[in-house]
């Protein structure tokens, strides 16, 4: 809840409010009517509870909302009125869930610290007032330099809240060399620099800046500033806000002004990070000028400064964009040729199902069928494609799996060994294993893909299977959360990941299974771009057997059915990218090459030489022909 909300609250409940913190009032003709703000008798301080959201205290000029009454009547700091208003509301927010840091520290030591004299003089030369300079209690100090082993004049900054000094930072008036000579006092409560000068009053915004003299500029072009104690970058520098977040949920709006260099850049991502993207608001300073109190030494007027603040830019979470950010991918969705990244070399299947970037595709069928043949069938095409694939084959040794691959490369069970060689180079170029056959950790084998996609620009990624990455069955929320990172990790890739899964044991492998027969958690298909499941006719295929052995053999009807079956068949049982086509594809897996194909007439296709085999088969033939000759 922020405090314009928590404000609205509390005037929600006005009466109450009234009651709580001056019960010696009384309700006359819509207001709380009471001597002042120490409750005494009379009608000076009048709160307004029938909805005109005001009070006054007549004496004294004071107004404001009911946090102002509460700090004013309370004598308390505006974060301390916050978190009593809370209470008595009843609210809790996210930060009263956490206990708060506890920690004993050191009071600063006040050694060394003189009555103001030339911090006077030196503040001028960077173009801050005496005025300036007596808001912010700067004063004289004495700091030891190490390297001349004496000490000499500085300034001391002191770091005050709610009016108690927690730190004092001293800057020597001289140099070593080029390096300032800065000391801060150990121990003591991590804090922000220029509360002392900040209004008990002010809600609406302060600017958060990197260098005490930076806040006292800010200050003097007339807004609020406070400034880090540690400087720009991230981590530990910024552990003041573990001791600040709450004295900051007074502002609305927070404007981080950090030094115009890479730390600056990683100190204001971390604090609205921290404080909240959707209050901070990051200041470009004029271009030329590394911090605000270089740009009052060149002369920015107040104007140009406010100006800068004003057209501050908001700090949107990156994942956050506007509809318009997309305009042109959505004009091209509708009219440019559809994006892809490869197809199937299976005529049908092609058509029907492209493989895009950024998805996940899980192939699923009963043990037998092919589910790992389909995605080699698939590595191949994306590597004809141009494309670089990496293979986590958890159930075949590397060797086994390259050689099954290759079998299917150059269409035949026993190629020659020079066709091998070549194509082993070839994939030697494309082809990335994880070598690890088992099962296999999923935090793993991810940081080995995110490896592999960074170092060596691989787009493709293959599981085979979901059943070795080390989960049992019955484990669902491991599943889900498996499947979340996957998508994570598509979602920040332009990769495309092929997932290998099993279906639940059904009676028998006669029918094809479907969506809902994938085992394991439900986030599976829910989550997942597409499913691709392969069936093949075992009993076809049984009975194209039987009449190859005994091709005299009589037929009956039942037979005569299953001969005009299908096959094998690949259903596309979820795309939802694309037109989102679902449907079966019949097709033919033939066992010599381990490829399938559009039909029984179809050709396999040979990936070492890119064309058909039946060409290569005649190319060859050619040759041997010439050199007999």
């Amino acid at each position: 809840m922020n405090i314009k909300e928590l404000s609205n609250k509390l005037w929600e409940r006005a009466e109450d409010v009234a009651r709580h913190l001056l019960p010696n009032g009384k309700k006359i003709h819509g207001e709380w009517c009471v001597g002042d703000l120490q409750g005494d008798k009379g009608q000076s301080l009048k709160i307004n509870v029938n909805g005109k959201r005001v009070w006054c205290e007549f004496n004294g000029g004071l107004g404001g909302d009911l946090l102002d009454l509460w700090v004013a009547v309370r004598s308390v700091s505006m974060h301390i009125a916050i978190q009593e208003a809370k209470e008595f509301l009843g609210i809790r927010d996210e930060n009263s869930y956490f206990e708060k840091p506890k920690k004993q520290f050191k009071k600063p030591e006040k050694k060394g610290i003189l009555p103001s004299r030339q911090c006077y003089s030196y503040l001028a030369s960077r173009g801050i007032s005496e005025a300036t300079a007596r808001a912010f209690k700067v004063v004289d100090a004495k700091v030891f330099n190490h390297e001349s082993k004496t000490e000499v004049d500085a300034i001391a900054f002191p770091y005050i809240r709610d009016g108690e000094t927690l730190q004092i930072k001293r800057l020597g008036l001289e140099r070593n060399g080029n390096k300032k000579i800065i000391m801060a006092e150990a121990d003591c409560e991590p804090c922000l620099f220029g509360w002392q000068a900040i209004s008990n009053s002010e809600r609406n915004m302060v600017v958060l800046c990197e260098g005490e003299i930076d806040a006292m500029t800010i200050n003097q072009y007339g807004l609020p500033a406070l400034s880090v104690p540690f400087g720009g970058g991230s981590g530990a520098k910024q552990q003041w806000i573990d001791y600040e977040y709450e004295n900051l949920e007074r502002f609305e709006e927070i404007f981080i002004c950090m030094d115009d260099d890479e730390a600056g850049q990683l100190a204001t991502k971390e604090i609205a990070t921290r404080l909240g993207y959707h209050r901070c608001n990051f200041v470009h300073l004029p271009k030329g000028f590394k911090d605000a109190n270089e740009c009052l030494m060149k002369g920015v007027s107040r104007d140009e400064f406010i100006q800068c603040v004003i057209s501050a830019e908001k700090l949107d979470p990156t994942e956050l964009k506007r509809a318009g950010d997309f305009k042109q991918g959505v004009i091209d969705a509708f009219f440019a040729p559809e994006q892809y990244m490869f197809t199937s070399s299976i005529e049908g299947l092609a058509e029907k199902l492209k493989f895009r970037s950024h998805e996940v595709t899980a192939v699923n069928g009963v043990n037998g069928h092919g589910k790992s043949q389909l995605v080699g069938n698939f590595s191949l095409d994306a590597i004809k494609s141009g494309l670089r694939v990496c293979i986590a084959s958890l159930e075949l040794r590397p060797a086994i799996l390259l050689k099954r691959l290759v079998r299917q490369g150059i269409c035949t069970p026993e190629p020659e060994r020079e066709d091998v060689e070549k194509i082993m180079d070839k994939l030697n170029d494309s082809l990335w294993v994880f070598n690890v056959t088992g099962k296999a950790k999923t935090e793993r084998l991810l940081t080995v893909f995110k490896y592999a996609h960074k170092r060596y620009g691989v787009k493709v990624f293959i599981i085979d299977s979901l059943m070795m990455c080390g989960m049992a069955e019955d484990d669902y929320n491991g599943q889900k959360a498996f499947i979340e990172q996957l998508c994570d990790f598509k979602n920040q890739n332009d990769v495309h990941v092929f997932l290998v899964t099993h279906p639940r044991k059904g009676e028998s492998e006669e029918k094809p299974v479907g969506k809902m027969d994938v085992k394991g958690t439900g986030a599976i298909t829910d989550l997942l771009d597409n499913l691709v499941t392969v069936w093949r006719n075992k009993k076809k295929e049984e009975l194209n057997e039987r009449i190859n052995r005994f091709p005299n053999i009589e037929l009956n009807e039942k037979d005569e059915k299953l001969l005009a079956s299908p096959n094998t068949l690949l259903s596309v049982d979820k795309q939802r990218e694309g037109e989102g086509w679902c449907g079966k594809v019949p097709v033919e897996f033939n066992a010599y090459t381990n490829q399938f194909l559009s039909s029984d007439k179809h050709t396999p296709f040979n990936y070492l030489y890119n064309r058909p085999q039946n060409e290569v088969l005649s190319l060859k033939k050619q040759s041997k022909a010439c050199e007999s000759r």
